[in-house]
């Protein structure tokens, strides 16, 4: 069985860069994170497939700024043109209120999740999985999110 999902990874993997996608290489892109952490996210990629994506977020009393590296994968062939996945991790920094006092919030984060580009509109919608470990506080493992951003520059 583990042989079977290793395999079915591996033809995802290929099938999705073998597809003919529209070159995101130098696409900019910016908007809102609703979820864990809520707030605002731009992600700019480097090539079709590497990305860095930034969030600003508040929640439960808490405030942070992470940075990711992410990979993403086409999966255009396989099922609509612009739809695709990615995964990756990457750091965060901030503040979270503890019984009435501010303390430091740092950690690393790994993110995982399913993208879709519209191809008549700029707009960028993606829902992942972003669990974080914080350094000397707990973590939040079950963090999920929904993203909504513009897509600049784009001639759709």
């Amino acid at each position: 069985m583990n042989k079977r999902f290793i395999y079915a990874i591996m033809l995802l993997c290929l099938a999705g860069s073998a597809s003919a996608q529209q070159s995101l290489k130098g696409q900019k892109e910016a908007g809102v994170r609703l979820g864990l952490p809520l707030g605002v996210t731009g992600r700019y990629f480097f090539t079709d497939r590497s990305a860095a994506e930034g969030i600003v977020g508040l929640y439960n009393r808490t405030f942070t700024v992470t940075a990711l590296c992410q990979y993403h994968f086409d999966l255009s062939a396989l099922t609509i043109p612009g739809f695709g996945w990615y995964a990756g991790g990457g750091a965060h920094l901030g503040t979270r209120d503890i019984d009435g006092s501010y303390r430091f919030l740092g950690g690393v984060d790994g993110v995982a999740g399913l993208n879709y580009n519209f191809s008549n509109i700029p707009l960028n919608l993606s829902l992942d999985w972003k669990p974080a470990v914080h350094f000397g506080n707990s973590s939040d493992l079950a963090d999920f999110g929904v993203s909504a951003r513009y897509i600049f520059g784009s001639k759709k």
